[in-house]
């Protein structure tokens, strides 16, 4: 027997190798019983850990009920919890609170919107405790335009990859008890939901149906009519999320080629600035296409890659420029559109989602939406309309790169030695043109480092002819360049990178961080 500090003994087994299983389970049945006011209802709990659970899902809730006579309550003998711990289903303490909440919310076989949503709201109180960001509900469902369909047609316990069938009992009862939630507050939803949940004898044997949460969620008013636009009306998550935590200050609009928006999220930790280069998250923003009412994923926005890279031959849309605020929760995005039929889409709409991490095959997890909105048609003001290279921000431009004829000058402020000019034996040069169109950078040459004690470099494309380099690390530089090398590549980039050893087993150059990145100026 175990005690966990309540008023009800329950019997605990199936955690021998899970100690850690154990202790979050504890954790979770303690605070729930302190969001509703009512102790475990049931006197037994197992758990296994790691198994295949029916349907495809994370997680499972069997409880056991005792023998029924007339006149006796109704008994829950035991809570029987399977979790499926893989790369898909990851998120382990989530879905220990959402089986363990299942135990006040059971056993709907006509309405499974009802213990699903409940057993989400609570999930989602508890795990927005522990993050200290927003843990907004799921709520889209393309199969059913409302609750009263999903009852009628009663989908299989199946998963798919679309959210469709039985899943849209989790994203219905998500948005329907989300709404009622944030009408009311945590502590009076609680309250409230409350009255729903079973006790460990309970003489009412019903199951709960959608007048049960009328009776205890509808106030005549406002939450009442949450109620029946969820249960029977149309709600806006037909197309577009209908729990809405992203304020949009300008909407996702786009002119074609470029896609502009901006907005603010108030909860800290939940915006991220792009990765640059390799890495094994997935974009926060994503593009869909509702034509025809079925809404299908078009492409992510792709994150910037570093000076060298090209993106992938599938790239449609990537970051141009950006301004993220983790803290705040502020962001804007303009985007370069590379796939001009994206304007051929009738209902395009953008998402804004949780950082999720790639699995094996390199598909993202699924995480949590925060916003689907609308893309629309307008103009961009021009100052949106540039592409930002991702860089160190190490160098202070004080004579921006220019080229004058064959003649190149610059001049910044940098570490004290960051940047040297002289050539040095075993290095290569720090300083070097590439050039950049839509697909990525194309290395075109290196602006060989100044040669001291009269010796020249044979037959340079560009070298250093004059420089000074002071103590506070500040430099100036004076280069040739040869005729034609820069003619016809579009934008031509001046890139400096930190020092550059030789390999000398190779004779090749190592590839160091960018320390800065300028657009030549002719």
């Amino acid at each position: 027997m175990t005690s966990l500090g309540r008023r009800v003994d329950v019997t605990v087994s199936g955690f021998k190798d899970s100690p850690l299983r154990f202790n979050q389970l504890v954790e979770a049945i303690n605070e729930i019983e302190g969001m509703l006011g009512i102790p475990y209802p049931a006197p037994a709990v197992t758990m296994s850990v790691g198994g295949v659970v029916s349907g495809g899902f994370c997680g499972h809730n069997q409880p056991r009920y005792g023998y029924r006579y007339s006149g006796q309550p109704y008994k829950i003998e035991s809570s029987e919890i399977r979790l499926r711990v893989d790369d898909e289903c990851s998120h382990t303490l989530a879905s220990i609170a959402h089986e363990a909440a299942h135990t006040w919310f059971h056993g709907n076989e006509y309405a499974n919107w009802i213990d699903e949503g409940l057993a989400n709201a609570v999930e989602n109180q508890f795990m927005a405790a522990r993050s200290e960001i927003a843990y907004p509900p799921r709520t889209y469902c393309e199969s059913y335009r409302n609750i009263s369909q999903l009852e009628r047609d009663r989908p299989a316990r199946v998963n798919t990859e679309r959210d469709e069938g039985f899943t849209c009992n989790y994203r219905l009862g998500d948005g329907i008890f989300g709404e009622l939630r944030e009408h009311y507050g945590d502590q009076e939803f609680n309250a409230r939901i409350a009255g729903l949940a079973k006790r460990h004898e309970n003489p009412d044997d019903r199951e709960l149906t959608v007048s049960d949460v009328r009776r205890a969620l509808g106030d005549g008013g406002q939450a009442s009519e949450i109620i029946e636009t969820w249960y029977s009306g149309q709600p806006e998550m037909r197309k577009y999320r209908h729990l809405d935590v992203v304020e949009w200050i300008h909407p996702p609009t786009t002119d074609g080629e470029w896609l502009h928006f901006s907005g603010r999220i108030h909860s800290v930790g939940i915006i991220h600035e792009p990765v640059v280069g390799e890495d094994p998250f997935c974009s926060q923003f994503a593009l869909y296409d509702g034509t025809g009412g079925d809404t299908k994923w078009v492409g992510s926005i792709s994150d910037p890659v570093p000076v060298g890279w090209r993106r992938h031959k599938d790239t449609k849309v990537f970051h141009g420029n950006h301004r993220i605020d983790p803290q705040t929760g502020e962001f804007q995005v303009t985007a370069k559109i590379l796939d001009r039929a994206l304007s051929g889409y009738g209902s395009l709409s953008l998402s804004v989602r949780s950082r999720v991490t790639t699995d094996a095959d390199g598909k993202c997890h699924r995480g949590v939406w925060y916003s689907q909105v609308p893309v629309e048609t307008g103009n961009i003001a021009s100052e949106f309309k540039r592409i930002d290279h991702p860089h160190e921000d190490a160098i202070q431009w004080t004579d921006h790169p220019a080229l004058n004829g064959n003649i190149l000058t610059f001049a910044g402020v940098a570490g004290p030695g960051a940047v040297k000019l002289e050539y040095e034996e075993g290095y290569c040069s720090q300083v070097g043109f590439y050039r950049y169109g839509e697909r990525g950078y194309d290395w075109i040459a290196w602006v060989s480092p100044y040669l001291t004690d009269g010796r020249k470099w044979e037959d340079a494309e560009s070298e250093i002819t004059g420089h000074r380099t002071m103590s506070d690390g500040s430099f100036e530089a004076t280069a040739r360049v040869r005729s034609g090398l820069l003619s016809g590549h579009g934008t031509v980039l001046l890139v400096v990178t930190e020092k550059n050893p030789l390999n000398s087993a190779t004779n090749l150059c190592s590839t160091p961080r960018v320390m800065s990145v300028a657009e030549l100026r002719k």
